[in-house]
């Protein structure tokens, strides 16, 4: 899975977050999360693979939860619901 494919991700999430008017935050979150994997020039999943799901911490505007969700995501193809 490529950093575009899982930015659009997180931007989906940020709109649909957005559309249940959710915590501004949040949404801002996702959306800044998703602009971080866009310019990141290192593949997350290679990353992930090589260091382990807090690798991506490392990342601006990346935090425990996203990297939680964003390790799921990519182990198992589906979002968790609850991030």
């Amino acid at each position: 899975m490529t950093n575009t494919e899982i930015a659009r991700v997180l931007q989906q999430r940020a709109r649909s977050l957005r559309g249940r008017n959710d915590n501004l935050y949040r949404v801002k979150a996702y959306r800044q999360a998703a602009d971080a994997l866009l310019r990141l020039d290192e593949p997350i999943e290679q990353m992930v693979q090589d260091e382990g799901p807090k690798a991506l911490q490392r990342i601006p505007g990346i935090g425990p939860s996203l990297s939680t969700a964003i390790t799921r995501y990519l182990e198992t193809g589906e979002w968790d619901a609850s991030n």
